[in-house]
Formats: structure tokens, sequence, C-alpha cells
């Protein structure tokens, strides 16, 4: 199925709420120095709508610019979030994310952070550890995030969003304590926090974590 049946489908079930169209032929819609393009299918997604969220906000495919999702040049900031992560986060360029703070993402490589193949990996929000789960934008826009709009493979998430309901697409849910640090899969120690800080702080317990093996060697 084409990005725009996929789309149109969505659309016609209600299962995604979209944004204006990103113009992808302006000078803004290209993500580094080196002018550095998305692939096609993933472009087209963006000039049809410039990001999307699906799941009440639990599932979220980011766009370009400050109408869209969530700007992926600000989200891929290395003064940003990444920077709480010690370098873990760095040969990847984030695309989306799932409410629980787990990234889809390109690989890069090179110089340039947008020579990418067009892989997208999930990497989960306590380590970000990497699993490919699509081999292209297009598989990943049905088979992830179409998908998990219908019905969500994960239970917690069906049962945050009877507790939580619908979010906004800025914010995450966190565990706290964190799991790293042997808090309860327990929805009732479950916040809502803003995704830059969720991530951050996530970054912070894992830096944690790495540490305790040197400290008490």
């Amino acid at each position: 199925m084409s990005v725009d049946g996929c789309l149109s489908a969505l659309l016609t079930r209600g299962l995604v709420r979209t944004r204006p169209a990103a113009d992808m032929l302006a000078p803004s819609s290209l993500l580094s120095g080196s002018g550095a393009p998305l692939p096609l299918d993933h472009a087209r997604l963006l000039s049809l709508s410039n990001g999307l969220d699906a799941y009440g906000g639990y599932f979220r495919v980011f766009g370009v610019g400050p109408w869209s999702v969530r700007d992926m040049r600000r989200w891929n900031a290395p003064e940003g979030w990444r920077r709480a992560w010690d370098g873990r986060a760095d040969g990847w360029w984030f695309i989306g994310e799932t409410a629980w703070g787990d990234q889809y993402a390109y690989a890069t490589a090179g110089e340039d952070p947008l020579e990418f193949d067009a892989t997208v990996y999930r990497l989960d929000a306590c380590r970000l550890e990497a699993e490919p789960i699509a081999a292209c934008f297009g598989d990943f826009l049905r088979d992830e995030v179409a998908r998990n709009a219908a019905a969500p493979r994960d239970e917690t998430t069906v049962a945050a969003r009877h507790r939580f309901g619908d979010l906004e697409p800025s914010v995450q849910l966190t565990y706290v304590p964190s799991l790293l640090a042997g808090g309860d899969e327990d929805l009732a120690h479950v916040v809502e926090l803003g995704a830059r800080e969720a991530m951050t702080l996530a970054g912070d317990s894992y830096r944690a974590l790495a540490a305790v093996p040197a400290a008490t060697a």
C-alpha cells in the first residue's frame, strides 16, 4: 500500500490526527546544512500532513517546522535531550516516538547526519537499544503506525490510555522511579512529563546505572 493509500485509510477510519501539509520544496524542509532530504516516501507523507499522531497521541510521527507534530531538527539537536545520553543517541536521526519515549529512527553514517539507509529502527526509552522494525518508511507507516492506531499490541499502552486519556504529542509517560532504578511497572507510578524533560531524565537514569559497576569495582 502506498503512503497516500495508507494515510487515506487511516483518515477514513478516524485513527489519526493530521497537520497542515509541509512545503517539501522549501529550503526549510532540508534537514542538514548540506541539504540532505528525507527518503521519498517519508517526504511524501509530510507533503500530505506535517507529521501525525495516532491512538490518541500514543504514537507520533514528527514533521518539520513549528506547525508540525514536532520539529525533527529541534528534536535531533545535539544540545537538547540527546546530550543527557552521553553519546548513546549519536548515529541516529529520530523521526517519531511512542508516548513511553521509545524512539523511531534512521541510522546515520559518515559526517553528514542524514546519510542513512531507509531502514526504520525502534530504540527503547530506557537504554536506547535498537531493533529494526521496517525496511522503509512506507512499511513503517503501514506495519507500525497504522497497526497500532487500530489496536496497539502493547497491553500497557491500552491500559494507559484508559487511565490517562488522550495525550498531547509534546508529553511522554514516565515511570517514577525509573524501571532501570528498580521501579515497579505499575501505572500507579506513571507520570506525565514534557518529552524533552522525560528523555533527559531517562538519559540521566541510564548514565547513573552505567556508572555503578565502575563505582563499586
